[in-house]
């Protein structure tokens, strides 16, 4: 793979996410494979709104450029809660910057805010440098995910 060329990027400031950026969260959800109108994921955000839900934006001078979604859990393996990473992406020409890994302080300050143990999230199992990036970030691979439709 040839090496990027140095280019200069400032570091994006996180806050929580805003009504105004759910056309932008839109199309980082359909980065993530997982296409989305705006409006239709604000719903999402407004129905997990409260102290158990984060939605952190990685935002470059007006422009979100990322996001991290996150939430407390209770789980059965534990007798305290997880935070868990439900969605996770910087949009493709801010990868390798540097967004990422502020994203992920981002939501490891939350949870050590909240007293949650650990941190956890799903991945595609096809993502190589996904896998490297969440490894280089301290996290270590856990198990494997299945997932099967429901008839209705």
């Amino acid at each position: 793979m040839p090496k990027r060329p140095f280019t200069f990027m400032a570091v994006p400031a996180i806050r929580e996410a805003a009504r105004a950026d759910a056309g932008v969260l839109a199309q980082l959800m359909g980065e993530m494979g997982c296409p989305v109108t705006p409006e239709a994921f604000w719903a999402r955000i407004e129905r997990m709104a409260g102290p158990s839900h984060r939605t952190f934006v990685a935002d470059l001078d007006g422009r979100v450029v990322g996001f991290a979604g996150c939430s407390t859990l209770a789980i059965y393996e534990s007798d305290h809660p997880t935070c868990w990473v439900m969605a996770f992406v910087v949009s493709q020409p801010f990868r390798r910057h540097g967004v990422g890994r502020i994203l992920i302080q981002a939501v490891e300050r939350w949870s050590a805010e909240q007293g949650l143990p650990d941190i956890r999230m799903h991945c595609a199992e096809g993502s190589a440098d996904t896998h490297a990036f969440y490894e280089a970030c301290g996290f270590v691979r856990s198990g494997l995910r299945f997932k099967k439709p429901v008839d209705r």
